[in-house]
């Protein structure tokens, strides 16, 4: 009885922990969802239907771009505050994150949102508060023709916490104009060189957009042919590509069907953006050899993401043999405690009716001994 007991505690502490544990996985997660940005948008916006900064701006003007820190939590939150310029990602987007140890600065970008906008690195916004946050824009004095694109990014966590799994990022899109000369984007072929990931042979195609304007609905088509035989090994298309001003996007192509093989390669490109209805074509020599193999940042996160969720199968695993042990002893605790109340049930059922088998029997004896008499009574009668 004991040991059962003993076991059960165990498994009710082991099941309080882990549910603990995931109410505080909870909290926190909702804990950093306190803060909400909101832009002000200023009486210079161009668009009046973006939700985000679109500036028509001279040069020379000085302007402050105003936001709304919103702290709907019970604790006093932090903020951090980066000013970036857009770059293209691996994915062939947009990005406004902060992208300078992955990417240096394009050196086709003359002017960007990083050289002419300042603001406090770090904000606190008190409990259920709201704050303003400054970003000062002093623009250049020479006027320029395109657009300067970047992003407001605000990243929002406890005054007390810095995990990066707690942080909540928004990003507020700023995009200034002072013209309305059309620019059309121009996009080279920077770079085609083979190299390998994971041991497979790929190629990397660095292509450059060198004005300053936005590429839409991109397409991009890489034909693989042998060199010797002119044979085509492989065609590769993909679309709804994107590409920020005056910045560079490296596009990695896989063998599909098989990977590459060692050997000298011929390859057609083609860049066409479904949106403005232009074409570059571009054709370079490859050769696989033996390519010293390069880290991956992409495999990396891939295996965090397998880890994460190697670690949440254990996890949930865990928790519902733990939830069945707890309930496999409570059952067994239950039928033993019927088992026992039975037992002493029984045993007070059979004690009774020895008692009761032995006050008949005393009775009786009683009973008896009144019937003999005494021969001394007989004789003196």
């Amino acid at each position: 009885m004991t040991n059962k007991r003993k076991s059960v505690h165990m498994g009710i502490v082991m099941l309080g922990f882990f549910l603990l544990l995931f109410v505080s996985v909870v909290v926190k997660t909702e804990r950093c969802l306190a803060v909400s940005v909101q832009p002000i948008l200023p009486k210079n916006q161009h668009n009046v239907e973006a939700t985000y900064y679109d500036l028509r701006v001279t040069p020379g003007q000085e302007q402050e771009l105003k936001l709304e820190l919103i702290n709907t939590s019970d604790v006093e939150q932090k903020v951090v505050i980066q000013i970036n310029d857009a770059t293209t990602n691996e994915k062939g987007d947009i990005d406004y994150s902060d992208r300078t140890s992955v990417a240096a600065k394009d050196d086709s970008l003359n002017i960007s949102l990083k050289d002419i906008a300042t603001t406090d690195p770090e904000i606190s916004v008190p409990a259920k508060e709201t704050k303003i946050a400054t970003v000062r824009l002093k623009m250049p004095k020479d006027q320029f023709n395109g657009m300067i694109l970047g992003g407001i990014k605000v990243i929002s966590f406890e005054e007390k916490n810095t995990d990066k799994h707690e942080e909540k990022v928004y990003i507020v899109a700023v995009k200034l104009t002072e013209t309305d000369v059309p620019v059309k984007a121009e996009l080279d072929l920077l770079k085609l060189s083979p190299s390998q990931i994971s041991g497979e042979n790929v190629f990397k195609a660095t292509i450059q957009n060198n004005q300053a304007i936005n590429l839409e609905d991109i397409e991009y088509v890489a034909e693989v042919y042998t060199k010797e035989s002119n044979e085509l090994v492989q065609k590769t298309k993909v679309t709804g590509y994107r590409m920020a001003p005056n910045s560079t996007f490296i596009w990695t192509v896989k063998g599909e069907k098989q990977a590459f093989q060692s050997g000298k390669y011929k390859i057609h490109l083609t860049a066409k953006s479904q949106d403005t209805n232009q074409e570059w074509q571009w054709d370079e020599d490859v050769e696989f050899a033996q390519i010293k193999e390069e880290k991956n940042g992409n495999s990396i996160m891939g295996t965090d993401k397998k880890h994460l969720m190697f670690y949440t199968i254990i996890s949930v695993i865990t928790f519902v043999f733990l939830l069945v042990l707890l309930l496999v002893l409570l059952i067994l605790r239950k039928r033993k405690e019927k088992r026992y109340k039975e037992a002493i049930y029984y045993e007070k059922k059979r004690r009774k009716r020895k008692q009761e088998n032995a006050q008949r029997n005393g009775k009786s004896q009683v009973k008896g001994r009144k019937r003999r008499l005494p021969r001394n009574y007989q004789e003196n009668n």
